[in-house]
């Protein structure tokens, strides 16, 4: 078939399925409105189509260029038409049926060029089951295609309560034969009334006015939930990308890449008409996450919006009918990011059996991720636009990082000392002068995290401790590196001890003598266990002993301060932090570093870099530590430890999974 032919045969199937359309939602909107005629094969179909739109106020009657060529169909072509209308009210998802049959009229590479895909019915639940959050939500659905979001929108606002959910759409499509597929189907999901649909270019549709008082936004809503076209950079007019990089860079702020495909746009400009803390999902490819055009993408998700979760689908599952992609599933909020706020990240190679995404965010994944799937929160803050985010949908392969090898393999690692019973074994200046207790059975310590006012301890930061009378003592009874068995030296406190305290306690009973409690040494580095800000690893200048608050960290070589702060640098840059949080678990907000997962944590080993890179690393965690007791900003030094560290290993970790074209 020649082109010509080609084209003859795409438009007289064109011109028979927008007439099925409107014919079809002509007989849907008949019962509510009694002066809309029956339709018989000898109607002027143009003009009671151009009345029906008057009436319903619904686009879907809009006449178009195939509606020219009604007049051409033979009368058994419009009997067969009109028949087959009832043979929707018949299928269960009219917005999926509608799709299927365009799929098969249209051939996949028309649909590619306009990056049309028709969103899976379990995808779109999801989508709107998340994105609505009240029952009278207005939605907005760009590129509605045949509606399959927007139907899922509306069962779940009937779901909620809401009265005419039909009428609470918003969407468009610059295909007129979607706006006509999804005013039919949205139709068949509810019922009275019409959704608000638009044929047009989305890019065009403006969200705010220009008045005299400025720039003022047009009617909000309160969620989107799209499945924007995938049109790549390079299938895009010249003209049409211009545009949309002009327009949707002046409303966000943001300097877009040219190579941005037209879903980049098309996010960006639909949150502009979202009210602040209004939701959207979306379906987009993965591409975004590691390309060069989703950096500056990147940046404006972190800007704008609270970035709740992030599920790559796998390639192999077929998310879209005949079309192999990695298709993304993305979450956001209209609003900033808290400093507490975790990103997650999941990747599925299968589908689970949820109904809704908080189900989805409370599977306990198992750690390995060819199975079920893999997940890792995130501070959201600790994530950079110029990171590949494909890293953080699979554990990191120690053999993939050069110049790295485990925690445990270069230090002991073990947590703080376990009292049973802090207020009995930890002590200030005021219990040591109503107590008798010889001063060789007490040792400094660090009580509380909170305490540390930068990246050191210093005997000066302890100093003030103890004069403010907080507690800096530990009750320790070893003498010679030997428990204290005869308890006559420590009586006086120990009996003292028994009347005032709860020493009835399980750990105390495992302690032969109770009063022992774990035997260590001060360590030089320790890492906080729990921490809202992400991982700290602190230089324990002071030479103090902690509780189980902290873990203790001590080189198995000897370590010298040069080398001990090299690695500290390491350990509180980005790079680090990132990783650990992979492997971290989340408490009410709070990161909590596991044991386990610090030893087998990747780090450097100082003894195998240069004399000059440990000079630089331990200056750089000076410049750390010394700005955080300034002013706090110390996103600058972490980004010179982190670029010193790029320099001598290799961080390029590729993710196994598949992106698509962009």
């Amino acid at each position: 078939m020649d082109d010509s032919q080609r084209s003859k045969e795409i438009l007289s199937r064109t011109c028979i399925f927008d007439f099925y359309l409107k014919s079809a939602l002509y007989s849907l909107h008949k019962p509510e409105h009694e002066e809309l005629e029956e339709l018989s094969v000898d109607s002027d179909f143009q003009a009671r189509f151009a009345e029906a739109e008057r009436i319903t106020q619904d686009k879907g009657f809009e006449l178009s260029v195939p509606a020219n060529l009604i007049v051409e169909l033979t009368e058994t072509e419009i009997q067969t038409v009109l028949a087959l209308r009832s043979a929707l009210g018949a299928v269960s998802h009219p917005a999926e049926s509608l799709s299927m049959v365009y799929e098969r009229l249209f051939v996949q590479e028309d649909r590619r060029d306009l990056g049309q895909f028709a969103t899976p019915n379990y995808i779109s639940n999801i989508l709107a089951k998340w994105a609505i959050d009240d029952a009278d939500d207005i939605v907005l659905d760009p590129g509605v295609g045949a509606g399959m979001l927007s139907s899922a929108a509306i069962s779940e606002k009937l779901r909620q309560g809401a009265n005419k959910p039909l009428q609470d759409i918003r969407a468009n499509d610059i295909d007129e034969l979607s706006v006509s597929m999804a005013a039919v189907s949205l139709k068949l999901v509810d019922g009275p009334g019409s959704p608000v649909l638009e044929k047009g270019n989305f890019l065009d549709f403006t969200a705010h006015d220009w008045t005299e008082s400025g720039r003022v936004q047009t009617e909000t809503v309160d969620a989107v939930v799209a499945n924007p076209p995938y049109s790549r950079s390079q299938a895009l007019e010249p003209d049409l990308k211009a545009n949309a990089n002009q327009t949707v860079s002046r409303e966000t702020g943001i300097d877009f890449h040219g190579k941005s495909p037209l879903y980049v746009y098309f996010i960006a400009h639909a949150a502009q008409f979202v009210a602040e803390g209004g939701r959207l999902a979306f379906i987009i490819p993965s591409g975004f996450m590691k390309t060069e055009f989703g950096v500056p993408f990147k940046q404006y998700l972190l800007n704008r919006f609270q970035i709740d979760a992030i599920v790559q689908l796998d390639e192999d599952e077929n998310t879209f009918r005949g079309v192999r992609t990695t298709a993304t599933l993305v979450f956001l909020e209209y609003k900033q990011a808290p400093e507490d706020h975790e990103t997650t990240f999941i990747n599925l190679p299968k589908w689970p059996d949820i109904d809704n995404i908080n189900e989805l965010l409370n599977i306990d994944f198992p750690d390995d991720p060819e199975e079920d799937g893999y997940r890792v929160d995130l501070l959201q803050r600790l994530l950079s636009p110029e990171d590949d985010w494909q890293h953080y949908f699979s554990p990191t392969e120690m053999d993939e990082i050069k110049g790295l090898g485990e925690f445990r393999d270069i230090a002991q690692i073990k947590r703080g000392i376990a009292t049973g019973n802090n207020d009995l074994f930890c002590l200030n200046e005021a219990d040591l002068e109503e107590h008798n207790i010889p001063d060789r059975f007490l040792q400094p310590i660090i009580k509380s995290a909170q305490d540390i006012p930068g990246y050191e301890i210093t005997k000066q930061d302890w100093e003030e401790w103890r004069a403010k009378g907080k507690d800096v003592w530990l009750l320790y009874a070893y003498e010679n590196g030997k428990k204290l068995v005869d308890r006559d030296l420590l009586d006086e406190y120990l009996s003292y001890a028994e009347e005032a305290f709860d020493t009835d306690r399980e750990l105390f009973d495992r302690r032969n003598p109770w009063y022992c409690v774990d035997q260590r040494d001060p360590a030089p580095i320790l890492a906080k266990y729990m921490s809202r800000t992400g991982s700290q690893f602190i230089y324990n200048g002071a030479n103090v002993r902690t509780l189980n608050n902290f873990h203790n960290i001590d080189p198995n070589f000897e370590p010298d301060e040069q080398s001990v702060k090299a690695l500290l640098a390491y350990l509180n840059s980005n790079i680090v932090r990132k990783e650990i949080s992979k492997v971290s678990r989340s408490y009410s907000g709070l990161e909590k570093i596991e044991l386990g997962a610090l030893k087998s944590a990747p780090v450097i080993d100082p003894r195998e870099l240069e004399v000059s890179v440990v000079d630089r690393l331990a200056a750089l965690f000076d410049k750390l530590e010394k700005r955080e007791r300034s002013d706090g900003d110390v996103e600058g030094i972490r980004e010179d430890i982190d670029d010193t560290l790029r320099d001598i290993l290799d961080f390029s970790v590729e993710s196994d999974a598949s992106a698509v074209e962009d």
